[in-house]
Order: structure tokens, then sequence, then C-alpha cells
């Protein structure tokens, strides 16, 4: 009887353990992928704002570029995130409403607590004061608050703050 009692107790020990190692894998997986697409949603918008040669902050959360090609032709491109599918996304054009077209880059990002965006855009001016105009703008930071829940885990949160992305092909006056 004691014998059955120490090898239960052991049991449960040993059980207790492997699935609080299954967790944290979980919890890690959960990191990496969210790290993966922050790592590439922030490329790809550094390589656009690098090539920008206009940039227009349309809310806080929704920010139109122009770029312009070696042969001198301009497109235009939205980077915007919205809390209906809580995504950061990429789409062609000035409208950040449209669908066709657009390239998700990081998902999992809702709303925060107060109300605010879950991602949103900073403008500062060439000497690294905030900007108030988008003639005024020469340089972009981005701030996410990512989120990534699976059923046996509490919810991984991360927040991701970008270097300040410098507008190289934009003059400012």
């Amino acid at each position: 009887m004691v014998a059955a009692l120490l090898g239960g107790l052991v049991l449960f020990g040993v059980l207790s353990t492997n699935l609080q190692l299954m967790k944290s894998g979980v919890r890690m997986t959960q990191y990496a992928e969210m790290n993966s697409q922050v790592g590439r949603g922030l490329d790809q918008l550094g390589h656009d704002l690098k090539s920008a040669s206009d940039v227009a902050l349309n809310s806080a959360s929704d920010l139109t570029i122009t770029i312009t090609d070696a042969a001198g032709t301009t497109t235009q491109v939205t980077y915007a995130w919205t809390s209906a599918s809580q995504s950061f996304f990429r789409v062609a054009g000035t409208d950040s409403t449209v669908t066709t077209g657009r390239t998700v880059l990081v998902t999992g990002i809702p709303a925060l607590a107060n109300g605010s965006p879950g991602v949103s855009f900073a403008r500062f001016d060439r000497d690294g004061v905030a900007a108030t105009t988008n003639a005024a703008t020469k340089r972009i930071q981005v701030l996410m608050n990512i989120t990534r829940t699976a059923v046996t885990t509490v919810a991984t949160n991360d927040s991701a703050v970008s270097a300040t992305f410098v507008l190289r092909n934009k003059p400012v006056s």
C-alpha cells in the first residue's frame, strides 16, 4: 500500500513536470513565430520606407507612402492595421479598406485595453523631434503589441518597437 502511494506520487510529479515542459514549448514556439512575422513585416516596411519619396499618415495606424523606382515611376502603397482581422498588412494604393491584393504581414494584433490600435506609427522630423505634418516627416517608427493564445497555455504577449526608418528619398523643407 505504501509502495503504491509512493509510486503514485512519483508518477504525479513526472506527469506534472511533463505538462509544464509542454506548455513552455508551446509558448516558445509562439514567441518564435511572433518574432519571425514581426521581422519579415518590418523588413518589408523598412525596404519601402527607404525608397519612399513621400509619406502620408492617414491615421495612427494607417500610413501611405509613395515609392519612386529607378525609372521614375511612382507607386503608392498603404501599410495599416485593422481591428477586424487583428492584422498588420500592406496593400497597393491609398485605401486601406481594400482587401484585393492585401498582403498580411503580422497577425494576432488586438486593440489595446484602452481602445488604442494594436499598431501605431510615430513620425519624426530630420532632427528626431515629433513631426506634426507629412511635409516635415523624415523618419517613421512602428509600435506593435502582438498576442498569441493556445488552449493549454496563457496568452503569449510581446511588444515590438522598430528602429526609426529614415526616408532617404524624401526631401524635407
